[in-house]
Order: C-alpha cells, then structure tokens, then sequence
C-alpha cells in the first residue's frame, strides 16, 4: 500500500500520545485497528478535539461501537444527574 501524499507520516501511537495512559486490553489480546479521540491543546493554547485511526476502518463497524459507547455515556450521564436531582 503506498502512502497518500497528502496525508502526513505515520508514527507509532505511543509516540503521538507520549505521557498518556490508558487501561490494557485483556491478557492474550492483539490489537489489530485503533480509533483514538485526542483532545489537545493547539499552537495558541486552546483546546480543541481530533481523531486518529491506525487503518482505515470499517466503517460500519466503527459507526456500531460509537453508538454503542454513545448510549453508554449517555446511561451514565443520566444516572449521574438523577442522583444530583436526589441530593435536594
């Protein structure tokens, strides 16, 4: 597969996100496509939000687990205001 001209080169992620941690996946398991969501600050100090895949994704499959982690956050947002509205 040859590179894309306009799209910058490569590097390993754990060089990208230095100083980042996250949870390992499970013992046994390969890694074999990543999506990150990066929030960052920009040149001018501001804070701003990007995205990075390792491949191109599937897309249908990618859509699926982002909903999926969507209604998730959303649960738990909505438990997290309904016990705020319970400490009245």
């Amino acid at each position: 597969m040859q590179p894309n001209d306009d799209e910058p080169e490569r590097r390993p992620i754990g060089e990208l996100l230095r100083g980042l941690e996250m949870a390992p996946l499970e013992e046994g398991a390969t890694p074999i496509m990543a999506f990150v969501v990066v929030k960052y600050l920009d040149a001018d100090g501001e804070a701003t939000w990007a995205f990075r895949a390792t491949s191109a994704p599937n897309k249908e499959e990618l859509l699926g687990e982002l909903q999926v982690q969507c209604d998730l956050l959303r649960r738990s947002l909505v438990r997290e205001w309904e016990a705020d509205d319970g400490d009245d």
